[in-house]
């Protein structure tokens, strides 16, 4: 039973990461609390998504601009080492809850007033952006809704934007999951369900793949607001218990 929940779950999410560039994580921590501890959870999830990152990531190799990763990929992944060092020591009850508020506020602000204020591609916006993701993807394993809005406006094309992108988590969820190894919350018996979901999740990044050919940016844009928005139900509706 559990290997069939985790290869529908993985397939659905291969489809929300390949159409929106980040959700895989959130769908399938949706599930894998339910069987494995808050320990174990995110690092079997980050065992999973890592191959559709990679997968991604080579898919739209020609068009990784390496210049508008390199920097949120370095800050990412300081924030977020740092943060898995001291995440024991966090009420991550009280941040849990400020960071679904503050997804919800941000997802709607960006939906309905797109007009009035948008995040600028400079090297301000790509270091808050790229530090509040890290920090957490340590806490929460979600560490996709704010890179995904920076790198919405920091690239030229829908497949540029899906190929930095998941070049960067490729990096980063490869260090993350080194990390969590070393300090046994990912070991071999965790293998066959990455596996399961590994088979699962590649099947649905290639039905993302076709939609996303068919789709226009501004669909695109409309699509990551709202998984933005839902991210912070989900985190909000997850720390207070409802």
């Amino acid at each position: 039973m559990l290997w069939g929940i985790i290869l529908v779950v993985s397939a659905v999410s291969g489809v929300v990461q390949s159409v929106t560039g980040f959700g895989s994580a959130i769908l399938i921590m949706m599930v894998m609390p339910h069987f494995f501890n808050m320990l174990q959870a995110p690092a079997i999830t980050s065992s999973i998504t890592l191959g559709i990152t990679a997968g991604l990531a080579w898919h739209y190799r020609k068009q990784i601009d390496l210049r508008v990763m390199i920097l949120p990929t370095v800050i990412y992944e300081l924030g977020s080492v740092v943060t898995l060092q001291v995440a024991g020591n966090l009420d991550l009850e009280v941040i849990g809850i400020s960071f679904g508020v503050f997804l919800i506020v941000i997802a709607l602000y960006f939906a309905f007033v797109p007009s009035s204020f948008s995040i600028r591609p400079n090297l301000i916006s790509a270091s808050v952006c790229s530090l509040i993701s890290g920090v957490c993807s340590a806490l929460f394993g979600i560490g996709g809704p704010l890179l995904a809005m920076y790198f919405l406006v920091a690239t030229k094309s829908k497949e540029e934007y899906i190929g930095s992108l998941q070049f960067l988590f490729a990096i980063t969820t490869t260090i993350n999951l080194v990390i969590r190894m070393q300090k046994g919350f990912y070991t071999l018996e965790f293998l066959p369900v990455t596996i399961i979901g590994i088979i699962g999740i590649t099947v649905g990044k290639m039905l993302g793949v076709k939609i996303l050919e068919k789709i226009n940016v501004e669909l695109m844009r409309k699509l990551v607001y709202a998984l933005v928005g839902i991210s912070g139900v989900m985190t909000l509706f997850e720390h207070l218990h409802l």
